[in-house]
């Protein structure tokens, strides 16, 4: 199984190259954001939010609504997302839908006519299912919804898939696929731009040093066929699995992705959980603040 996944990651290493491009040119850059609050508190390792990752941990149940003021110094939005995932013997299903809605502005017809105003919005779905040959391997597939709407009448889309491999031995998950793989969109101009595709690498190691303490260390590389490296790392302190402490770092470089330090906490209690995360050292992103309620068994 071990020689599986490796092979996943090769080939996916192998394929970046050819499809280097300029990473700036890529269209609905939006779906490199990790959506997951918990996720974006450990740096982004977007591929545990997978169905293959979550159907070899022990939870059968997990879901979670969350809400965020996103980027409120240069292009604020308020942003919900909701999340779930549900495990049925070796079946794991999940389902994942983001809504952006940025600052309204007013709409005036090209006589100068107002038209009232205009709420700029950004949509992402994603669904998935994955299934486990064993407790230590599985595969899976997600399905990608992306939509993006500046102006009125004037919106972008593109329909993408993951393909993920997942191994599991003790405490420690790896995961290797292809994310994003899609068609690019036509803008009004008359270009195609591709979507942000990538070949990711990701790793989860958790363990308890005592009955008082557990710890989980993330950590992902994004290989973006179009240019430029994503990195993020991160690392979770439970106290008494009822308090948790998070830290992370997402370093962009020149890829699509934004890069940001994140400040995370959390409360579970009986299976319900609130958590909350904070960005900051980004141009971008620093500021933002996202609040979640979810439920886990």
């Amino acid at each position: 199984m071990r020689k599986i996944v490796l092979l996943f990651a090769i080939l996916a290493l192998q394929a970046a190259p050819a499809f280097a491009q300029d990473a700036a040119s890529v269209a609905l850059p939006f779906g490199t954001v990790p959506r997951n609050i918990r996720t974006l508190s450990k740096g982004g390792a977007t591929l545990s939010d997978d169905a293959a990752f979550r159907v070899l941990g022990d939870r059968r149940f997990d879901a979670s609504l969350s809400w965020y003021s996103w980027s409120p110094g240069t292009s604020p939005s308020n942003d919900i997302n909701a999340d779930i995932f549900a495990k049925f013997g070796k079946f794991g299903i999940s389902a994942q839908f983001a809504m952006d809605m940025g600052k309204a502005y007013k709409n005036y017809s090209g006589l100068g006519v107002s038209n009232g105003s205009y709420t700029p919005q950004d949509m992402f779905l994603k669904i998935g299912a994955a299934f486990s040959f064993s407790p230590s391997f599985s595969v899976g597939a997600d399905f990608r919804l992306m939509r993006s709407s500046a102006a009125p009448k004037t919106s972008f889309s593109s329909v993408a898939a993951d393909i993920t491999a997942s191994y599991r031995t003790g405490g420690l998950t790896i995961a290797a696929g292809v994310t994003s793989l899609g068609a690019g969109v036509k803008s009004a101009d008359g270009n195609t731009y591709p979507i942000p595709s990538a070949a990711s690498l990701a790793a989860d190691y958790s363990f308890r040093p005592s009955d008082a303490f557990s710890l989980g260390f993330d950590a992902q590389a994004d290989f973006y066929f179009k240019g430029g490296l994503r990195a993020g790392a991160g690392l979770e302190c439970g106290i008494r699995d009822l308090f948790f402490v998070r830290a992370g770092y997402s370093y962009a470089g020149k890829s699509p992705a934004p890069g940001y330090l994140s400040l995370g906490a959390g409360f579970k209690f009986a299976g319900f959980r609130i958590d909350a995360v904070y960005l900051l050292a980004s141009k971008a992103l620093s500021g933002t603040l996202g609040v979640g309620l979810g439920y886990t068994f």
